[in-house]
């Protein structure tokens, strides 16, 4: 297990049937293509063409989904569908529902649709605006024709000032014979108190002293308002209009609203299948793109399992006599792909290593190394046997619900079962369960939970620490460990030795020294530790300035090495998080019941309100503390662990396969 064995496939055939073998390498979803074509060399003509037609076809499918898949309500749930609660089709099925349904058409009328809501939208937005000017215009009484067009010998203006400069632009306008004569303010009422609020006005004037006016209205603050020339009438008689234009303007964006919503629903289905389809064939055609053809022939190369292969093979070769496939191992200078491969109870642990990075082709894959440390650690965050037993309950509930969840999401949920093992082991023995609830509230079974518990972080936790200590250098050690096998079966075993046997040899034996002489372990182990870290700090010293000229430069370079030994004590007292994590769901346990125990002493209710905040509590507690419980001991896994021997770097297997967003695609 671990990194899989591929094979190497070259794949000639003739251009007739390049659709059946793309198709076919597709169909076993076991197959990399690899790209033949040199830089910027054109497609090949046939692939070129059905390509085109495909991206035109996704173009269509982008803008529908777009448009309409907010107007859809979905009979089936997001989580069902998340769950692969999806319909099941063939490539057949879905290459006839494609000559069936006219896209374009459907898209032509979706868009005819979709412009006519937005030119009711605007219209509608312009009305309510409209309305709302209107609105505060009430207070002038006269025709609007009068400052939107105005007389032979007047016309006027409409606009808004601070209530503060209202009486400086009677002061401007009184001040000038000519324009107090030949002018007419009129204000709306007003709060004489609010000084900073905008204040509606009307002003009336001669033509002859207009451009005097409007630059005396400016130099006061008035800001004038553009009101539409089709406004003729009072402004009561305006708004009245103007209401009955809205009601019209909102009846039509409805119908239209309806009339989206009805294409939804009878188009999203198959828009939805069609999209799958068409990815599918994108997938497909740029495969098939990365080959490499002469006048009648085309060469397809690509990486597959070696386990698969004759399989693959004997499928491919069914297609036509006129094919030619041959096999071989990686070359010593290729770096192929790497497809993680372990058994069912490492795989959902492969999740973890592909988020960090994949491992390259011929590394190691530290999946089985890291699983059963992920596995202790989540237990100890999560340290809660209460917990664990509804998250199991949970996810089995889940698969017995759900039959066609996709192998990716169903490895990803067994990551959590798994880890509510660990969870109620490690419950069970430091007495958790949701919290203190036993002791609070069944203390009938009190004796059985203190006969099961090894460990109490709630009154004992300096024992904890020192386990999560503990690991925290098993773990560590056990990285130097793999760093140093690696090295060795490329044989650098002088670096193996230096750089990591060493470290070893000096941690473990100081971890020994230190427990001896606190008088943990036998005597004769503190002289071990002695011996062990003694000789793990002189090859530290020496490898250290084996590359270096002249005897101070060495020396400096032993120190320096042996001054990093600071760094191991900081990455080891990193898994003391390992106690805060548990202590603290414990804690946040012993409140939620400590707050429904306080709830439960209300009169009547109490019982009622107890039961909400406790499960209610629990809950949130078991979902907050999942969360922490994941990511602190992914944080352990990549920062201390991986930090000691790996570094990722590989390309991750990416076979040709079906666009199953929506569907499921079978055989």
């Amino acid at each position: 297990m671990g990194v899989a064995k591929l094979k190497k496939a070259e794949l000639y055939y003739h251009k007739s049937v390049h659709e059946q073998i793309a198709a076919a390498l597709q169909e076993t979803g076991a197959c990399q293509i690899i790209s033949t074509s040199v830089e910027n060399q054109t497609k090949p003509s046939d692939v070129e063409a059905l390509l085109s037609v495909t991206e035109e076809k996704l173009s269509d499918i982008r803008y529908l989904s777009r448009t309409l898949t907010p107007h859809y309500v979905d009979p089936v749930p997001a989580l069902d569908r998340m769950l692969g609660e999806r319909p099941e089709v063939t490539m057949a099925e879905l290459e006839e529902l494609a000559s069936k349904t006219d896209l374009k058409t459907l898209c032509d009328t979706t868009r005819a649709v979709e412009h006519e809501t937005g030119e009711v939208r605007l219209k509608l937005s312009e009305a309510r605006l409209n309305n709302s000017i209107l609105s505060s215009l009430e207070f002038f009484d006269c025709p609007l024709s009068v400052l939107t067009e105005g007389t032979r010998t007047i016309t006027g203006l409409v606009g808004t000032i601070k209530a503060e400069k209202i009486s400086g632009l009677r002061a401007a306008l009184g001040d000038f014979s000519t324009l107090s004569q030949e002018t007419e303010l009129t204000i709306a009422p007003y709060d004489e108190k609010d000084k900073s609020q905008d204040v509606y006005v009307a002003l009336i004037y001669s033509r002859s002293i207009e451009n005097e006016v409007k630059d005396l209205c400016a130099k006061n603050g008035l800001s004038s308002i553009e009101i539409p020339a089709y406004l003729t009438g009072t402004p009561i008689e305006e708004k009245e209009k103007i209401s009955g234009v809205i009601s019209e303007l909102e009846a039509k964006e409805t119908e239209l609203a309806e009339k989206i919503s009805e294409i939804s629903q009878a188009n999203v289905p198959t828009v939805q299948k069609l999209s799958d389809y068409y990815n599918s064939l994108a997938n497909r055609y740029n495969g098939t793109a990365m080959s490499d053809e002469t006048e009648s022939t085309m060469l397809t190369k690509f990486w597959l399992p070696a386990k698969q292969s004759e399989a693959i093979k004997q499928k491919i070769e069914a297609i036509s006599p006129e094919i030619e496939l041959t096999l071989s191992d990686p070359e010593p200078d290729e770096e192929p792909p790497s497809l993680l491969v372990n058994g069912n109870l490492t795989r959902p642990f492969n999740i973890l290593t592909e988020l960090y990075s994949s491992p390259k082709y011929r590394g190691i894959d530290p999946t089985p190394l890291l699983a059963p440390f992920f596995w202790i650690f989540f237990g100890m965050c999560l340290g809660d046997a209460g917990y664990a037993l509804v998250v199991f309950g949970t996810i089995m509930y889940v698969f017995k619900k759900y039959k066609k969840i996709s192998l990716g999401v169903k490895d990803f949920i067994k990551l959590f079962l798994f880890c509510s093992v660990s969870t109620f082991i490690y419950g069970v023995i430091s007495g958790s369960f949701f919290g203190n609830f036993i002791d609070s509230f069944v203390p009938i079974l009190v004796p059985l939970k203190n006969s099961l518990m090894l460990v109490d972080p709630m009154t004992n936790p300096m024992q904890v620490l020192g386990i999560s200590l503990l690991i925290g250098v098993v773990h560590l050690m056990f990285g130097l460990l793999i760093a140093a096998y690696d090295k060795m079966r490329s044989g650098l075993f002088v670096d193996a030795i230096g750089n990591d046997i060493s470290w070893f040899l000096l941690i473990v034996g100081l971890c020994l020294f230190g427990v001896g002489t606190g008088g943990m372990i036998p005597p004769h182990f503190t002289q071990i530790g002695q011996v062990m870290a003694i000789l793990g700090a002189v090859i530290i010293f020496l490898y250290a300035g084996k590359e270096k000229k002249g005897i101070i430069s060495k020396i400096i370079s032993g120190f320096l090495a042996l001054y990093g030994s600071t760094s191991y004590l900081g990455d080891i007292l990193s898994y003391s998080r390992l106690l805060a994590l548990g202590f603290g769901s414990a804690v946040i346990g012993m409140v939620i019941n400590l707050l429904g125990g306080l709830a439960a002493d209300i009169p009547y209710v109490g019982w009622l309100i107890a039961i909400v905040v406790i499960i209610g509590g629990h809950i949130f507690s078991i979902l907050i503390n999942i969360l922490g419980s994941f990511v602190h001991p992914l944080r352990l896994q990549y920062v201390e662990f991986f930090g000691k021997f790996y570094s990722g770097g590989g390309e991750p297997f990416m076979p040709l396969r079906f666009s199953q967003e929506f569907v499921n695609v079978k055989e």
